[in-house]
């Protein structure tokens, strides 16, 4: 991975890039452009991006809170086509758990089955903890995995 990637808080200027790269990766099933613009507001600590040399949005991960103040989700995480497999990926990840409050313990996602992305959370650390056959709707499966905190200090 390159050292030219830099890792930052969102803002409203990469709102158009994050939504370009939503949709690129997630076609049909994704999030609406002005979704990202209330994540902004709602969750702007939890809203990273990766930006190339050329100062290119090339990944973002969006995480919140939960009810529980224990508990944090990741909701998604994109890398381009262009950057996967250069590691984007695991330090959006890790910059995540380096910035998480100190009261979250654990972090909750959930991915396809048959989501390359599932070895990348494997490799950082995550556990599948369950599955749902219809968790986005009939025929969208999903691994709940999880993150404990204690086991990795």
């Amino acid at each position: 991975m390159s050292d030219s990637i830099q890792l930052s808080i969102a803002t409203k200027q990469d709102l158009k890039a994050i939504d370009a790269l939503e949709q690129q990766c997630f076609a049909g099933h994704c999030y609406p452009d002005f979704f990202f613009r209330q994540a902004l507001d709602c969750w702007p600590d939890g809203f990273l991006v990766a930006k190339n040399a050329d100062a290119r949005v090339i990944g973002y991960l969006l995480a919140s809170n939960s009810a529980k103040a224990d508990v944090a989700w990741i909701l998604s995480i994109a890398v381009s086509d262009s950057a996967r497999g250069k590691g984007i990926g695991s330090k959006l990840i890790s910059q995540l758990l380096a910035t998480l409050p100190s009261e979250v313990n654990q972090i909750n996602l959930t991915v396809a089955p048959d989501n390359p992305a599932r070895a990348l959370y494997l490799r950082c650390g995550f556990t599948e903890m369950g599955f749902e056959a219809d968790y986005f709707g009939e025929g969208e499966p999903r691994l709940l995995m999880s993150y404990f905190k204690q086991e990795h200090c």
